[in-house]
């Protein structure tokens, strides 16, 4: 599958630096206000964070494009504290549950919403393009990823390139 496009590689740098800068200074929101962001993005984050350890390892790109992410999804609501905390929790429930069982949690969780489902698939690709290279454990996973999440095989052909002739 081929992901090393112009839209996923644009989104991947903006990620990317998004995770690099400083946290922006934010105003403390209500306890229920953090806790519903934190809910909202917990299965893009694990998501990324499946692809991130996919090969085995990984780098500082891809962990500070997850950062960017979910700074992105939440307006910096959430500090860089609570994404390592929700990392933490990813690494015990993959060591605990494995990949495939993650991805099907995961999938069930977000598989009535279209958006969702892709944007889960769009960001997991800027993952595995946040080193520069694809490896093979990570475009198994991208295939994984929208099987579970109910993404046909037309669409994930479709999504890494779609904006490439907007701009």
């Amino acid at each position: 599958m081929e992901i090393d496009t112009q839209t996923i590689r644009r989104l991947r740098d903006a990620l990317i630096e998004g995770g690099v800068q400083p946290a922006a200074s934010h105003t403390a929101a209500s306890a229920p206000g953090r806790q519903a962001s934190l809910e909202r993005v917990a299965p893009f984050v694990e998501t990324m964070f499946l692809m991130m350890v996919a090969d085995g390892h990984h780098d500082a790109n891809e962990e500070a494009a997850i950062r960017g992410a979910m700074r992105t999804l939440t307006h910096g609501l959430l500090d860089d504290a609570e994404l390592d905390s929700l990392l933490e929790a990813c690494a015990g429930r993959l060591a605990e549950q494995g990949v495939e069982a993650r991805l099907q949690a995961v999938g069930n969780r977000i598989c009535a919403d279209r958006v969702d489902r892709e944007t889960g698939f769009t960001l997991a690709a800027a993952i595995a393009l946040a080193d520069s290279e694809v490896a093979i454990e990570e475009s198994a996973l991208l295939v994984s990823i929208a099987e579970w999440y109910g993404i046909s095989t037309r669409r994930r052909r479709e999504i890494p390139g779609q904006f490439d002739q907007a701009s």
